[in-house]
């Protein structure tokens, strides 16, 4: 881990403890957005972190800012900070000024909802392709309603139209689609590496028929495949990351394939992880008392956001049949 990475985790998990504790979540399920937490992140400069130096970002790789995302579903951040590191960047890759405040992100992936729509500033409008622009919130026409883990969320009714001025054509390089969807699975695998984390926990702790639920060999068979999902999800995460950075100058069908891939394993991954987890955990894993529903009810609404596995699975067979015989070995293996 680099000097900066270090840095940046290390605030970055100092303001996500502060704004996961259980005070926040309830204010989060009631609607109320935690502003002072947010003004927290802002002020520590995470919101601008892939902003150009000189647009008064941190100019960080997009690994050292998906490192914070990790570390975001770590914490089942109920903030719209992912939406507003990408949209921002977004925004600027168009030389355009990013509005103050948290974003939304519309892309060409299936919309499910957008938090917090009467809190974000602006929706970034990227589902053309290398064409972005934002609309203010307050022009946009929102259902209203949460999402499934209980945030207020609204569903666009109509496609917004984006003001003259406030549009632009972005430069080469991956589309804002893989971006989102390589940023959810980040978030993804730092979920479920923690929802790993409780279960180890409770199993070891858990004493049922005078030994630990950790001593009986169903229950680690269950424990164990859990970790595959959460182990290959974190490279599948790694690996997009990776093909994002080898393709910001020039833009690739292996980074789109890529993204493609990670994000349907994520989303296909996200049933099953919770599924054991639950499982593993009984009836205390469904109370409010036990902080496994903060993020096996995030997964669930992670699968869906910026496509789900149907969606990502379709993308990649589409790349893959347009390789064609010879180009599709070096898609698979990046050559």
């Amino acid at each position: 881990m680099s000097g900066l990475r270090a840095l940046l985790l290390d605030a970055a998990n100092r303001l996500f403890e502060a704004a996961t504790d259980d005070e926040v979540f309830a204010g989060v399920e009631a609607g109320r957005f935690p502003a002072d937490h947010w003004r927290a992140i802002e002020e520590n400069g995470l919101a601008d972190i892939l902003l150009p130096e000189t647009a008064g970002g941190a100019g960080v790789d997009f690994g050292d800012a998906m490192a914070v995302a990790r570390a975001a579903g770590a914490f089942a951040l109920p903030l719209p900070l992912v939406e507003t590191i990408i949209g921002r960047r977004l925004l600027a890759d168009a030389r355009l000024e990013p509005p103050a405040g948290p974003l939304g992100v519309l892309t060409a992936a299936p919309l499910t909802d957008v938090a917090w729509p009467d809190e974000i500033a602006a929706l970034v409008v990227a589902d053309q392709p290398d064409s972005v622009g934002w609309v203010a919130a307050v022009d946009v026409d929102f259902e209203a309603g949460t999402n499934g883990a209980g945030e207020p969320a609204g569903r666009l009714r109509d496609r917004p139209v984006i003001p003259a001025g406030r549009s632009g054509r972005r430069r080469s390089g991956p589309g804002a689609a893989e971006l989102m969807a390589t940023a959810r699975t980040a978030m993804i695998a730092g979920a479920m590496e923690r929802i790993l984390d409780l279960t180890i926990e409770h199993v070891q702790g858990r004493v049922q028929f005078g030994r630990p639920l950790a001593r009986f060999q169903a229950v680690q068979q269950l424990v164990a495949v859990m970790a595959s999902h959460a182990a290959v999800v974190g490279v599948a995460s790694d690996t997009a990351i990776a093909a994002i950075e080898a393709a910001t100058e020039g833009g690739s069908n292996k980074a789109c394939f890529t993204a493609a891939c990670s994000k349907a394993r994520a989303s296909e991954a996200c049933c099953e992880v919770t599924r054991i987890a639950h499982q593993l955990h009984g009836a205390i894993g469904y109370t409010r008392e036990h902080d496994l529903h903060r993020f096996s009810r995030r997964l669930w609404t992670w699968r869906d956001a910026d496509g789900d596995e149907g969606y990502w699975q379709a993308q990649a067979g589409r790349l893959a049949i347009g390789a064609g015989g010879d180009g599709l070995w070096p898609l698979l293996a990046g050559a």
